[in-house]
C-alpha cells in the first residue's frame, strides 16, 4: 500500500480524508483455526459429546496460541529489518523534514528524547531508529499502552496487521524526507551565484 501525493485541479489531495485500509496479512492462517479445532474434536471423540467439546476447546486454544506465535515472529522480523538511508541524517533533521511533509490524517508525528515516531490510527507507535555507523534505519512497531489493555483479544495479530500496513508508508515518507536532504537547497544556490 503506497501513499499517493497526487493533486487534482482544485489542489486538494483526494485521499487526504479517506482512511487507510488495514490489510490482514494473517488471513492465510485462518484455516489453521479450523484444522486445529477439528483435530482436537476428533482426537477426544472417544470421550463422547463432552470429550468432543473439550477437544474443540483445546483445538481452539492451540490455534489461538499458534497464531499469536506466528504473528509475533513475523512482527519481530519486520521490526529488526534494516532499511538503507539515502542520505546521512540525524533524528532532529529527520523530524524537521517529516514535519514539513503533509501526512495522512491517520498518522501523527512526534519527537522526544527517544527520537522520531509515528502514531498510526491511535493504535500503534512506530519508532524510527537510525544507525549512523551503518547508514540504515529500522522501524520498531508496537501497540500503544492504552491499546495493550483495551485490545487484549488477538494482540499479536492486531499489532502485526497495523505494522504490516503502516511500515511501507512510513518507509516511503522517511525515504522522501532523507532524499530531500541530499538535494541542493535553492536558496543556497542563489547565494553561491
Amino acid at each position: 500500500m503506497q501513499l499517493q501525493h497526487q493533486e487534482t485541479n482544485n489542489g486538494i489531495n483526494p485521499q487526504a480524508h479517506t482512511s487507510i485500509h488495514l490489510e490482514t496479512p494473517m488471513k492465510a492462517f485462518k484455516k489453521l483455526h479450523l484444522i486445529f479445532i477439528l483435530i482436537g474434536g476428533i482426537a477426544l471423540a472417544f470421550g463422547g459429546p463432552v470429550g468432543i467439546l473439550f477437544g474443540i476447546v483445546i483445538g481452539w486454544a492451540a490455534a489461538y496460541l499458534t497464531l499469536q506465535g506466528i504473528s509475533g515472529f513475523k512482527l519481530i522480523k519486520l521490526n529488526f529489518m534494516d532499511y538503507p538511508l539515502p542520505h546521512p541524517v540525524t533524528d532532529s533533521k529527520l523530524y524537521e523534514r517529516l514535519s514539513a511533509i503533509s501526512l495522512h490524517p491517520d498518522f501523527k508525528l512526534e519527537q522526544g528524547a527517544w527520537g522520531t515516531r509515528f502514531v498510526f490510527k491511535d493504535m500503534t507507535t512506530h519508532k524510527i531508529l537510525i544507525d549512523q555507523k551503518k547508514q540504515t534505519y529500522s522501524i520498531i512497531s508496537k501497540l500503544t499502552k492504552k491499546n495493550l489493555v483495551k485490545k487484549r483479544h488477538n494482540p499479536g495479530v492486531t499489532e502485526y496487521s497495523f505494522a504490516f500496513t503502516s511500515v511501507p508508508i512510513i518507509r516511503q515518507l522517511v525515504d522522501e524526507a532523507t532524499t530531500s536532504l541530499s538535494e541542493p537547497d535553492p536558496t543556497s544556490a542563489k547565494r553561491a551565484n
